[in-house]
């Protein structure tokens, strides 16, 4: 199988829900400008097999390196990106059929007013956050703090 070079670009793709200091925010994969070009995230770098091996790898390593050192789940920052995420998604949950297509975003369930809420784990946002803190356990306040895009301005009495 031919294998195909491309470049580190300093241009994040497909990393806008990734965690703060994340490297997708600032990274992606690109072809060197000729013929066909393409791009991609440094996640599907990592799982893509027609690239070059040794690009592979350093997609993987700059996510192992940000995942070793990545910023603490009770950081402020890592705290506000977890209720954008949870207000991203709130009322998505797991779809049909097996992983990981069922959290693919064509078949997320969307919740309506009224609808018997499923158990935690099955929140889409919860998905996400806990593939980089697998340790994040969620309070009644995260859920009703949760927000998308500005942060809502507080309410005095």
């Amino acid at each position: 199988m031919s294998t195909e070079r491309g470049y580190f670009a300093p241009e994040g793709m497909g990393g806008f829900l990734c965690p703060p200091s994340h490297p997708e925010h600032t990274t992606s994969v690109q072809s060197i400008p000729r013929g066909n070009s393409w791009s991609m995230s440094l996640s599907a770098a990592v799982e893509c097999e027609w690239l070059d091996p040794a690009q592979r790898a350093e997609a993987k390593r700059r996510l192992d390196e940000w995942q070793a050192m990545r910023p603490a789940l009770d950081t402020p920052e890592v705290q506000e990106w977890v209720l954008q995420v949870l207000g991203y998604f709130r009322s998505c949950w797991r779809g049909e059929g097996p992983e990981p297509e069922c959290w693919h975003c064509t078949n997320l369930r969307i919740l309506k007013p009224g609808e018997h809420t499923p158990h935690v784990d099955e929140h889409a946002g919860m998905h996400l956050i806990r593939r980089y803190y697998p340790e994040f356990n969620p309070t009644r306040e995260h859920f009703e703090s949760a927000y998308w895009g500005e942060k809502p301005k507080e309410v005095k009495p």
